[in-house]
């Protein structure tokens, strides 16, 4: 009986387990539907094509999707250019191309009895037809424009929520100096205009160096964010470099305080013997599961709110030449940063007055500018979620939020656990919204991994 897999997203975490699927398929007769929003399978926002080069912040000898073939992704780009090496940081356009290449190369070697099918078009929801004759429907993918897809079970690879309309910024939606996607800048402006950009991690990175194109006219950058602090350089560094089981560090996760002392005094010890810290911050990354498990669920919320900050500027890297550039908008003048949190948006005119304060400060302070630029990052809480596709499956019961909003609620492979606390044999979820029960769930290898479990469970392989 010939079975049918829905994949709901074609991005990194759709892509990679399409492309596993069809390398390693289920012994059944199997179609596999590949569903994406937008126009181009592979890309997202991530990946797409934009004016700026953005680059990827992972030297492209560690982003293979083939675990068989670790310098795949760079033999790839050294089509390109010949003379790439494994620690460079290339444009992250390309790394859609090479996602779209293997997913097509995966396509054209799968064996008869499994099949491919791209389909363009929003999924609005996921339901479940009733029973007939006391048997089963398979589930139903309902789309925007009316077409429904029978599927035996459905993968939810949403990629990244968009972020929160926070408070300061109701009811400016249609402003013409409020900019909600910081992908859709106006490009009206020029080096007499100010500019703020809500947030200081990797996407505030990424608008102050669209606004500082080279040989253009640089506004004048203010971000704010509540610690004002920056995400970290890259360097090459050894990424397996320390070894061994984490003993010591898991042994001490009834306390972030002392996971935190424990990371720090490996990382005093590895540099005391000539290594970097990255290969520390590496280390602990991949013990995040096992850790966040571990901790108890006050440490937790103790971590989000105290310590996560530190985390993230040591974990999400900028590459050398991106740390080189916001340095020296930093030197001339052209980008402030500060630690506080913004009371009010005020509209003057074609202008927005930011009322903000200091972080330790009890007194407003407020400046005018062209533009502010929301870069706070995704927002991860389901239940604040616009998505009519997060909406109806929340409606129905079918997928739940964890306590401390960061995701989706998982069982084992990725199954989502339904509002009544059960996981699910036939609806699981695959992407950044893992990290409600793993964490580390954003980047390429932890996101591939859960990728290749997801694929053999559903396969009967695990």
């Amino acid at each position: 009986m010939r079975q049918t897999i829905v994949i709901v997203g074609a991005g990194f975490s759709g892509s990679v387990l399409a492309t596993t699927l069809l390398r390693g398929p289920p012994p059944s007769p199997t179609d596999i539907v590949l569903i994406e929003r937008g126009t181009r399978m592979a890309r997202g926002v991530a990946y797409a094509a934009h004016e700026v080069p953005y680059v990827l912040n992972v030297p492209a000898g560690r982003l293979s999707v083939d675990p068989q073939d670790p310098l795949q992704f760079l033999n790839f780009v050294r089509q390109v250019y010949p003379e790439a090496d494994a620690e460079d940081f290339v444009p992250r356009a390309l790394y859609g191309d090479y996602l779209h290449d293997v997913l097509d190369q995966a396509e054209r070697s799968a064996p008869g009895h499994v099949t491919l099918r791209r389909v363009f078009g929003e999924v609005t929801a996921i339901s479940r037809p009733p029973r007939v004759g006391g048997v089963d429907k398979p589930l139903l993918a309902t789309l925007a424009d009316g077409r429904s897809i029978p599927a035996d079970r459905v993968v939810l690879a949403l990629g990244n929520p968009p972020s929160a309309l926070h408070a300061w910024a109701r009811g400016l939606s249609n402003h013409p100096a409020y900019v909600h996607d910081p992908w859709r800048m106006p490009k009206s402006l020029r080096a007499q205009h100010s500019v703020l950009i809500v947030g200081s991690g990797l996407t505030m990175v990424d608008v102050a160096l669209a606004l500082s194109l080279e040989g253009g006219e640089v506004p004048m950058v203010r971000t704010i964010s509540r610690h004002g602090l920056l995400p970290l350089g890259q360097t090459i560094f050894r990424p397996t470099a320390v070894q061994g089981s984490g003993e010591a560090l898991l042994s001490n996760a009834s306390s972030i305080r002392r996971v935190f002392a424990a990371s720090r005094a490996l990382a005093r010890e590895v540099q005391r013997m000539g290594g970097d810290w990255r290969e520390v911050v590496t280390f602990v990354r991949h013990l995040a599961p096992e850790l966040w498990r571990a901790l108890p669920a006050a440490e937790r919320r103790r971590f989000l709110r105290h310590a996560q900050s530190y985390w993230d500027i040591h974990r999400h890297r900028l590459p050398p030449r991106m740390a080189q550039r916001i340095d020296h908008m930093r030197r001339s003048g052209r980008l402030h940063i500060y630690a506080g949190r913004i009371r009010q948006l005020v509209p003057e005119g074609d202008e927005l007055r930011v009322v903000w304060r200091r972080r330790g400060s009890t007194e407003n302070e407020s400046f005018a500018v062209n533009a502010v630029i929301n870069a706070t990052g995704p927002d991860f809480a389901i239940k604040r979620s616009s998505d009519p596709l997060i909406q109806s499956l929340r409606a129905s019961g079918l997928v739940s939020s964890d306590d401390l909003d960061l995701g989706l609620r998982t069982g084992p492979n990725g199954a989502c656990v339904s509002a009544d606390g059960i996981p699910s044999q036939e609806l699981f979820y695959l992407g950044p919204m893992l990290r409600a029960d793993h964490w580390e769930a954003t980047a390429a290898p932890e996101l591939r991994a859960h990728a290749e479990r997801l694929a053999r469970h559903l396969a009967g392989h695990a």
